[in-house]
């Protein structure tokens, strides 16, 4: 009986002799579930890929936790890192110093963020290294600066030529007393592909504790790498323990954890957004089915005169809407994952196209569209579509099953 009830739902949909509104109804109820899932995948696989950009590119170059002193620096800090380094949790730890400063190449000036580094420490907290895009790394004199690629571009340098550092001089009150210059040779080139590129310039550590004339021996602060960055804001405080300085506690919450909310936010929207889009289509199944019945009153009423039951009538009515979704639930998916495996080839295309990238680099912390496609999402967009279309053919296939036949084929 079942097989027969699903014939008769395939027969009623591929019939011509429907009402032309009731099959207009009926794509576009199929259309809507078939744009509303693929939307949802892309969005999702978007949304996947930029909280992997964020792990992979921006965190990787950026201190997962630091400890930066409060009022004279840290001394002795080469013991005290190793002690630090054996903390639950900490992958590698490295000394810096940091500051802000102008760099100037002719009469182009920029603001910068100089970050001092040692390199056989940063390289075990930092990847930055691979994003060399032109000169080396291997080590950093006092007289080369490192910098980021839009800083190199506003300033029209490359690798090799020289620039001016210019570093501001503090009174006790916190106003400009003086200011020091100092001329610098641009040794590397680093693009990663957001705000750092824009902002940051890194200076050997002993270098740029001359020129702000810290204490001997002594550096700002020591920056960690954790074996799991959602553990940032609990390992800070643990590090902060064993600290025997008073240190500010910092984590990339702090400085970044805006990024990782809004990203978290906006997948929540969207999936209610979307989830919201593909239940008005699924409206349009409601609507398609009460008018079918309508139509097919006389038909009803002979399969339940010829001994049909009204389970197998409410099961026909089932299928013929059910059809629709899983079409669209079907098309959707199809479409959704060859858009969400092609986004970012797409999206290159199109800035291209225009002549500009859609995504300013020196706002966003990527500068393109990074997608990744997982089959939980794809299972679970089509598992919540079908479900709400199946949902959606409850109330008209029951109405079918309440069709009296003396009464309709009595008007015959």
């Amino acid at each position: 009986m079942a097989n027969l009830a699903w014939q008769f739902a395939r027969r009623y949909r591929s019939t011509s002799q429907s009402n032309g509104f009731i099959r207009f109804i009926s794509a576009s109820s199929t259309i809507g579930i078939t744009l509303g899932v693929a939307i949802l995948i892309v969005a999702l696989s978007v949304m996947n890929g930029f909280e992997q950009a964020l792990k992979q590119r921006l965190l990787s170059v950026i201190p997962h936790v630091e400890l930066e002193s409060v009022h004279d620096g840290i001394a002795n800090w080469q013991a005290k890192l190793a002690s630090l380094n054996q903390a639950k949790g900490v992958e590698a730890g490295a000394p810096y110093i940091k500051t802000n400063g102008m760099l100037r190449q002719g009469l182009a000036v920029k603001a910068v963020e100089v970050r001092g580094i040692a390199i056989e420490y940063e390289q075990r907290i930092s990847d930055f290294k691979q994003y060399v895009v032109a000169g080396e790394l291997k080590d950093l004199s006092a007289t080369e600066i490192v910098l980021g690629q839009g800083v190199a571009d506003a300033l029209a340098v490359s690798v090799g030529d020289p620039v001016q550092l210019l570093l501001p001089a503090l009174a006790e009150d916190g106003r400009l007393a003086s200011y020091s210059n100092v001329a610098l040779t641009v040794s590397a080139v680093i693009a990663i592909g957001g705000q750092l590129d824009y902002s940051q310039a890194w200076l050997d550590i002993d270098a740029l504790a001359q020129l702000l004339d810290y204490p001997d021996s002594r550096v700002q602060g020591l920056a960690f790498r954790l074996t799991d960055i959602f553990s940032a804001p609990e390992t800070a405080r643990e590090l902060g323990q064993l600290s025997t300085d008073y240190v500010y506690l910092l984590d990339w919450f702090r400085s970044q954890g805006h990024v990782y909310q809004d990203i978290q936010m906006v997948r929540t929207i969207l999936y209610l957004v979307l989830a919201l889009v593909i239940a008005v289509a699924c409206f349009n199944i409601v609507a398609t089915l009460v008018m079918a019945v309508r139509e097919k009153q006389s038909d009803i009423a002979i399969l339940l005169t010829m001994g049909m039951s009204k389970r197998s009538v409410i099961f026909i009515f089932i299928c013929l809407g059910w059809l629709n979704g899983v079409v669209g639930t079907l098309l959707g998916s199809v479409i959704g994952v060859l858009l969400a495996s092609n986004i970012e080839f797409i999206f290159a295309a199109i800035s291209k196209l225009l002549g500009h990238s859609l995504l300013d680099p020196s706002i966003y912390f990527v500068n393109f569209v990074p997608s990744v496609l997982q089959l939980k999402d794809v299972f679970l967009t089509c598992l919540v579509a079908l479900l709400m279309s199946l949902i959606a053919t409850f109330y008209p296939a029951l109405r079918a099953s309440k069709v009296q036949p003396a009464a309709v084929l009595g008007q015959k």
